[in-house]
């Protein structure tokens, strides 16, 4: 047998990343065939799946898997973690409501404190409704929105997450353009007449403004991501001056889902940020202190919706554990500490800029097609086809790839791609993320797929 057919084949990166994970995670790859049997729901991924992590415990920026492994994180709860994991003033205080009892069967008194640090967040925050999750606070928004007005479609933008409820449900149908946008409803189990109250817009696109006012008549509420999670472009504001000029222009309510970018952008959220108020707001994630907690907040006479159900223009809502003491405890803390310390979002937005810059400069001047696109704290990787103009996929191998390999040198970067810093990051974090961003397109190139 000669030397030839004695070598072996050639191990890829990717395997070879592959065969390092497997062998580290056999807890949480167990923990996933037990849970399989029990309980349902996957997490999301795309291309090349990652390994089933399951978390042990965090702290600061970094979290520790069921097998020891540690990792730093950019998922950060999805972006509620603007202090990072367990924070002390957030900590100290769910431990002092514990003591005291964590639901109670009337309002607690904490709750008119925390519903002064929701007003300072936007000068149309003059009053303050309660709920339980992002989901109902847009659900609630809406409805409020529907009565006021006495119309029923609501005008949503393509790409834009606003919850689980069925009017948030309705994205474009593969082959729309921003022409001709097709709405249809994720996943199955939606009345299809609930696309029939949506009027569905290409975001930050000139098309968009035509229809609103085209169907103007028609529209109670504008419901927009004034920063899309799902693309974090920071130059947004001029689009979002339209909206508020064209809203003004027909009596329509302009709603603000800022769920992912309140207390995240800036005490003022996307509103501060850009110098636009909407009518309402709703609030979550940041604003729970990583407890479950929805906001809605709005100008006066139109939060007089929220009261008697019974009354003229006058819905229901309400909920077990909307406002428990528990969520108002931690989100009351967290709040304090971020508009009391401003220099956390200038750290944050630093960090983030220091990424986003060494990255694309990185990726330019080796010719990588990828690009990062950030605002604020807010950050996530795109990968580009053949025209570097055009930020849509290079390949769901190539992708996954790069998204695994990050994983095996103990960067965590969620499924959703969707990244976020925190006051825990530190400089030297924001050096590591940009050294194993880069030796991973370094690795997925290698093995031929980019």
């Amino acid at each position: 047998m000669n030397a030839q057919a004695l070598r072996k084949p050639r191990i890829s990166r990717l395997e070879e990343a592959q065969a390092d994970l497997h062998a580290r995670t056999q807890r949480s790859r167990k923990m996933a065939a037990d849970r399989s049997e029990v309980i349902n729901g996957a997490m999301a991924a795309s291309g090349i799946a990652p390994p089933p992590i399951f978390i042990a415990d965090n702290q600061g920026a970094h979290f520790t898997d069921l097998d020891g492994n540690s990792y730093l994180d950019t998922c950060m709860g999805f972006g509620v973690h603007v202090l990072g994991h367990r924070p002390k003033v957030v900590a100290d205080a769910i431990k002092a409501q514990a003591d005291k009892g964590w639901h109670f069967s009337l309002r607690g008194a904490d709750q008119l404190a925390y519903a002064h640090r929701i007003q300072a967040a936007s000068p149309t925050n003059q009053r303050v409704v309660l709920a339980n999750t992002g989901t109902e606070a847009t659900l609630y928004a809406i409805r409020a929105a529907r009565a006021l007005t006495g119309k029923t479609k609501i005008a949503l933008f393509d790409i834009s997450y606003h919850g689980a409820h069925d009017t948030a449900l309705v994205w474009a149908a593969p082959g729309s353009t921003p022409e001709q946008v097709v709405p249809m409803t994720l996943g199955h189990g939606i009345p299809a007449a609930v696309t029939d109250d949506v009027l569905l817009l290409p975001y930050r696109h000139p098309l968009a403004i035509a229809a609103i006012r085209a169907q103007a008549h028609e529209l109670a509420a504008i419901l927009v991501e004034p920063v899309q999670g799902s693309n974090p472009e920071g130059d947004v504001g001029p689009f979002l001056a339209e909206l508020r000029a064209v809203c003004d222009e027909f009596g329509i309510i302009l709603i603000f889902d800022e769920v992912l970018t309140g207390f995240r952008l800036g005490y003022q959220g996307a509103q501060g940020k850009f110098g636009i108020a909407a009518d309402i707001s709703t609030y979550g994630k940041v604003a729970g202190g990583g407890l479950p907690i929805g906001v809605v907040a709005g100008k006066a006479d139109l939060m007089a919706t929220f009261g008697d159900f019974t009354a003229a223009k006058g819905i229901f809502f309400g909920g077990t554990f909307s406002g428990n003491p528990m969520s108002i405890a931690a989100g009351l803390a967290a709040l304090s500490e971020l508009q009391a310390r401003p220099d956390i979002y200038a750290h944050v937005d630093r960090l983030t800029a220091k990424v986003t810059q060494g990255f694309n400069a990185h990726a330019e001047a080796n010719n990588y097609p990828a690009r990062i696109v950030s605002c604020g704290s807010m950050w996530q990787v795109f990968f580009q086809s053949e025209a570097l103009s055009s930020f849509d996929y290079a390949g769901k191998e190539a992708e996954g790839a790069f998204y695994l390999h990050c994983l095996a040198q103990g960067l965590f970067i969620h499924a959703t791609h969707r990244c976020f810093f925190s006051a825990a990051h530190t400089e030297a974090d924001a050096d590591f993320v940009l050294d194993v961003l880069s030796q991973s397109l370094a690795a997925t190139r290698e093995d031929g797929l980019i």
